[in-house]
Order: C-alpha cells, then sequence, then structure tokens
C-alpha cells in the first residue's frame, strides 16, 4: 500500500485512511459516488478490497456495502443469501 495512505492500528492491522470515520470514504477512491469511481490504488489494494471483488462478480454484496450505498441515497444491490 502507498505510503501515507494507512492508518496503523497495531503491528499487524492497518485501516486505509478514511474508511474508520464516522462518514467513511477511503482517500483511495477517486471520482464522484453515484456517477462514476474507482480504486486509486487498485494494484496494491488490501486484503478486503481484494475478498470483495470475487464475491460480487458473482452477484453476493456485503450488507455493509448496501449500508454505504443508502448513505449516498444509491438503491440496494441485490444481496445472495446462499
Amino acid at each position: 500500500m502507498p505510503d501515507g495512505l494507512a492508518d496503523r492500528e497495531n503491528a499487524t492491522l492497518a485501516r486505509l485512511r478514511g474508511t474508520d470515520y464516522a462518514r467513511p470514504r477511503c482517500v483511495a477512491l477517486i471520482g464522484e459516488i453515484g456517477r462514476e469511481v474507482r480504486c486509486g490504488i487498485y494494484r496494491e489494494r488490501p486484503g478486503p478490497c481484494r475478498e470483495f471483488a470475487p464475491l460480487a462478480e458473482i452477484g453476493h454484496f456485503a450488507d455493509a456495502c448496501n449500508r454505504a450505498r443508502a448513505r449516498h441515497g444509491l438503491p440496494p444491490l441485490p444481496v445472495d443469501r446462499d
């Protein structure tokens, strides 16, 4: 992960800046939410971001994703409960 983008929690855990705030927004997110966004550090993205993509590709979206969408006035994505 590029220097300066993470807040170190302990020796083994770091969070991308902006993701643990009252109004979360990852500092690596580029664009306008609801129009077009992308990850500015896609090749260096952390594990949780890498784990999300394969699930999203098969239509499984975490409840947290839809909560984040709701905060921005976006409709929920269908949640696969299988």
